[in-house]
């Protein structure tokens, strides 16, 4: 009983409370730019994942795969204008689950570029089941911004989880990611042997882990376990219509109710550009 009414006590004092972002336009508005979209373009890429505790590189997980531009103007979860690479690699296992096309467009009108995936691209939490955040159209850049300040969206799912404390039901584990846009820069990067002008943003990846505890009869009460911050960072060149580079970060999430641990090896990602083997026309 007394345990309970330590938790107890920890829950009243550790009530969550919710993201105070909010959309914001970065400004000042930058020089009109479009992405070029050029069908049959195709684009050769190195991808790996990092240990979520060194941040060394993981041999096994390294890939060579091209994207090819197959459509330019196509219609895809709602929105027209979606440029579709078909990625070379289809659902490849570990701890790297890929999808076999990648979206991209632009906002008519605006330097907004989107992509259609999960909020966190390749965030992969096995380590404590089958977390599935969805998927939708996110902002991923504002082409030749100077800075950066929007959310990007939040998503979250629930797990089962059992901490094999007495008299305490922990009703799941509730792991949820927020997005925001934080820095935008001009940069230049080298693919082969020629300079691409790229818009490189920041973007601030908020991973929590919550459980959702019941002691006795009363009500189901949200305790936050853990919170980490990840940085992802991507290139967009509008010259090539792709994203050239992309970054995260990865962690180890160690959470713990009453002294009853899990740990989440999060594991980071990198995807690089080598070669332009097609420029498309």
């Amino acid at each position: 009983m007394k345990k309970q009414l330590v938790l107890l006590a920890a829950l009243a004092a550790m009530s969550m409370t919710a993201c105070n972002e909010s959309t914001v336009d970065p400004g000042p508005e930058p020089d009109s730019q479009s992405m070029s979209f050029k069908s049959g373009a195709r684009y050769e890429y190195t991808s790996y994942s990092t240990d979520a505790e060194s941040g060394d590189k993981t041999e096994a997980t390294e890939r060579t795969r091209v994207w090819t531009l197959t459509q330019t103007n196509a219609t895809v979860e709602g929105k027209a204008g979606v440029a579709v690479y078909v990625d070379s690699v289809f659902n490849v296992g570990g701890v790297v689950d890929l999808t076999d096309s990648v979206y991209l467009r632009q906002e008519s009108g605006s330097n907004d570029v989107y992509r259609y995936a999960s909020l966190a691209p390749e965030l992969d939490f096995s380590g404590v089941g089958a977390v599935d955040l969805g998927s939708d159209w996110m902002h991923e850049a504002k082409l030749n911004a100077t800075s950066a300040a929007w959310l990007v969206g939040r998503a979250q799912d629930t797990v089962d989880y059992d901490p094999g404390i007495s008299g305490v039901t922990v009703e799941g584990l509730e792991v949820s990611v927020t997005d925001s846009a934080v820095g935008s820069a001009a940069e230049t990067v080298t693919i082969g042997s020629k300079e691409y002008k790229t818009t490189k943003t920041t973007h601030k990846l908020i991973v929590a882990v919550t459980a959702l505890v019941k002691i006795g009869p009363l009500p189901t009460t949200p305790l936050e376990l853990k919170t980490v911050s990840l940085e992802r960072v991507s290139w967009i060149s509008h010259e090539l219509g792709a994203i050239v580079r992309e970054q995260r970060e990865g962690a180890v999430i160690d959470a713990a109710i009453q002294g009853q641990g899990v740990t989440i090896p999060v594991p980071g990602y990198h995807l690089e550009m080598t070669q332009v083997l097609s420029a498309g026309g």
